[in-house]
């Protein structure tokens, strides 16, 4: 086991099983001039479960498709007719589907008990007593905006205005927390007019925090006609990592910093496709962006990270993951009180146009790319390594017998995706060796990894043996 060692340190003690698979290690790899990025995930292990579950039921991983809660028509050129609208996105079904979500997850009859019970589990597992929200305590609620342009925002996917107002609307009526003690935020992105404009509408208080100044032009406040609630992130010292040292990666916004809880809502989005032309932009560096990788938009210096989490570079097999670090961190990941993933439109990169899956259980159209097929879910979890586990088996079930006019993959999966989740459930004792430590303490295990036992059965160990099982629980509700 190690203690604060360098990236190249954890490289070293990986070199030699690397080399006795086959796989170059990362010292080698250094010294190629060109790397050929490998996409060949696959899952190692099906119904093998590591770690220790989290929740009110452990595991629990609640998952709602509704066919009729997403219907943008595809245009992907068009700037009167994008995915992000009203008219492309229902609300009221939005809403249900958090609703059932959240019952389901906490086993409360109704979404003001549901709430009770979350604040009360979280108090018990952060070692304080369980205890409801107080007035006053700030939510922090960390979107997924990569995309994010704040002047003529794009069809490239980002967490949607639509989930976004949903979760501050459970906040407000169900969970007894002020519009201004809410902060919507992604410190590395801008965000764009409508998502500011769709809750602002509703509730004129809560607070937005993006990476720069506010644009006075196409950023102000409707109700205020200037710039009111849109704050810059004000950096501090706030994040330590237990191998390697950073600089701007060690700061995140004071006023995350400041808030008592956080809310992960995160794309249902693979990271990288190296058929990137008509979305422009590299092909990316890691396998996929989930509420792990979330919080690379909640620290100064995310680019610092880049070439760890890179399997061309340091991303190797059962290496370091800052992801562990972020995910454990007091002042960031270890606030969460849920864990959301929006896949109402998914994503097959870093900057992607939303991406029609046409495997079980969506059968979504993909020729045309022009129609109103969708992945049209929401999945809640109180175990974010369970969530980002059914996340990735998603994902991965709908690369297969998906080829495009070009007869390449729609979607591909980059090698090592699924190692974060390894590091998060094993923190304790990870795969890399590496010592995680948070506040000089241990990190324990964040959560229970595993992957379902077939794309078509989507069944975890709970599922299987509800009794005995100790993995995951993926609970489905498919809506009409």
């Amino acid at each position: 086991m190690k203690h604060n060692c360098s990236r190249r340190e954890v490289l070293k003690a990986t070199a030699a099983s690397l080399a006795l698979i086959g796989i170059p290690s990362a010292l080698e790899q250094e010294a190629l001039a060109e790397i050929v990025t490998q996409y060949n995930y696959a899952p190692k292990q099906r119904n093998a479960p590591v770690g220790e579950a989290r929740g009110i039921f452990p595991g629990r991983v609640v998952w709602v498709r509704d066919p009729k809660a997403a219907h943008w028509s595809g245009d992907r050129e068009s700037v009167t007719d994008q995915w992000w609208m009203d008219a492309s996105t229902d609300q009221a079904r939005v809403d249900a589907m958090l609703s059932l979500l959240l019952r389901t997850l906490t086993g409360a009859t109704a979404d003001n008990d549901a709430w009770k019970v979350i604040f009360n589990y979280y108090g018990r597992k952060s070692g304080i007593s369980g205890r409801p929200y107080r007035p006053g305590e700030i939510v922090a609620i960390k979107v997924n905006l990569n995309n994010s342009k704040p002047v003529v925002p794009t069809n490239l996917v980002n967490v949607s205005p639509q989930v976004a107002l949903a979760m501050v609307r459970q906040l407000v009526h169900h969970a007894g927390v002020q519009p201004k003690d809410i902060i919507v935020y992604d410190a590395q992105r801008d965000i764009y007019p409508g998502l500011l404009d769709k809750i602002w509408k509703e509730y004129s208080d809560v607070r937005f925090v993006q990476k720069n100044a506010p644009d006075p032009v196409h950023q102000k406040h409707p109700a205020f006609g200037a710039i009111h609630g849109l704050e810059q992130a004000q950096w501090v010292k706030g994040q330590t990592y237990s191998a390697d040292h950073f600089d701007n990666a060690t700061y995140i916004p004071t006023q995350i910093m400041d808030a008592t809880y956080l809310v992960n809502i995160a794309l249902v989005k693979a990271h990288s496709y190296p058929y990137a032309a008509a979305e422009g932009g590299d092909e990316g560096q890691t396998g996929v962006t989930l509420t792990g990788k979330n919080h690379f938009g909640s620290i100064k210096g995310p680019g610092e990270l880049h070439s760890i989490i890179n399997t061309n570079q340091g991303g190797t097999p059962h290496a370091y993951s800052p992801i562990v670090d972020l995910s454990a961190s007091p002042n960031l990941g270890a606030k969460t009180i849920l864990y959301v993933l929006d896949g109402l439109y998914c994503a097959r990169r870093h900057m992607s146009y939303p991406l029609h899956f046409p495997n079980a259980p969506f059968h979504n159209r993909v020729e045309p790319y022009a129609n109103s097929d969708w992945p049209a879910s929401l999945l809640v979890s109180l175990d974010g390594v369970a969530l980002d586990s059914v996340g990735l088996d998603i994902l991965y079930s709908q690369t297969k017998n998906n080829v495009d006019e070009n007869g390449h993959p729609r979607i591909m999966i980059r090698a090592n995706a699924d190692d974060y989740l390894m590091e998060e459930a094993l923190a304790n004792h990870p795969p890399s060796g590496t010592t995680y430590c948070q506040e000089n303490k241990p990190v324990a295990s964040l959560g229970v990894f595993e992957h379902w036992d077939s794309d078509e059965s989507r069944q975890y160990s709970r599922n299987k043996d509800p009794k005995h099982g100790k993995g995951i629980e993926l609970v489905y509700f498919p809506i009409g």
